[in-house]
This record gives C-alpha cells, structure tokens and sequence, in this order.
C-alpha cells in the first residue's frame, strides 16, 4: 500500500444536498477526499486509506443558503471560508466570516453556516475522527 493519497478535483464526485441540516435551499458539494455515510460516496470508509481522517468538501452556499446548527460527537470539523461572506454558529454563538476564516468545532460542541453575502458563499468542510475513532 502507498503511503500516500493524491487526487484532482476531476476525480472528485460533485452532488447537490437540498436542505442540508435543515438549511436553508440546496448546497453544492464535491467531495475531494473520503467519504460520509449520508453523503452519495461510492463504498465504506476504507481506514486503510482515510485512518482518522474522513474527508475533505468542497461546499457552495447559494445566496441565502445555510447548513442548519447541529452537533458533533467523535470527531472535529473545520470550515475554511474560501470566496464570499457568511455567518458561522459555533455552539450558539455567532460569527462573521469572509475568506480565510477558519471555524473549528470539537467533538461535543455546535455550529452552522449562512450565506449573508451577495455572491455564493465557498467554503472547504473537514473532518477527522478523534484518535482511536
């Protein structure tokens, strides 16, 4: 086995979420790295390749669009604010984001992502799984 993945963004299944986390319309995902059982990704994770890192998205927020405020548990998560300008809910608490904001949320903690912005709203969803998970 290699000891390395490298992938382009051609390789990268692109799908649409409508209302994800109860959000507001439907967001553009693509996924460039892993996989998320809810998420149309073809086979389970392989943790031969992914270990404790489960993926990396590619998300686009139309105007006015939103993943709703929801939990995680087990893992960690970060949102790297890549074009437009939103508002990020970190365990209830408020935010405002434009590029090259970055929003961490640990394992027992909150958050959710608007588009407030004119423009869509790109952003760069990752997720690991905490040491042993």
């Amino acid at each position: 086995m290699d000891k390395f993945v490298f992938r382009n963004i051609e390789d990268a299944p692109a799908y649409d979420v409508a209302n994800c986390e109860n959000g507001a319309g439907t967001i553009a995902n693509i996924t460039l790295f892993g996989d998320e059982p809810k998420m149309p990704v073809v086979g389970p994770r392989n943790p031969e390749e992914n270990n404790n890192f489960h993926y990396v998205h590619k998300t686009t927020l139309p105007v006015g669009g939103s993943v709703g405020e929801h939990p995680h548990e087990g893992n960690e998560q970060f949102y790297l604010i890549v074009e437009g300008e939103g508002e990020v809910t970190l365990s209830g608490k408020l935010f405002p984001v434009k590029p090259w904001s970055i929003a961490l949320i640990r394992s027992g903690g909150s958050h959710g992502i608007r588009n407030t912005g004119n423009t869509p709203l790109v952003y760069l969803c990752v997720e690991t799984g905490l040491v042993g998970n």
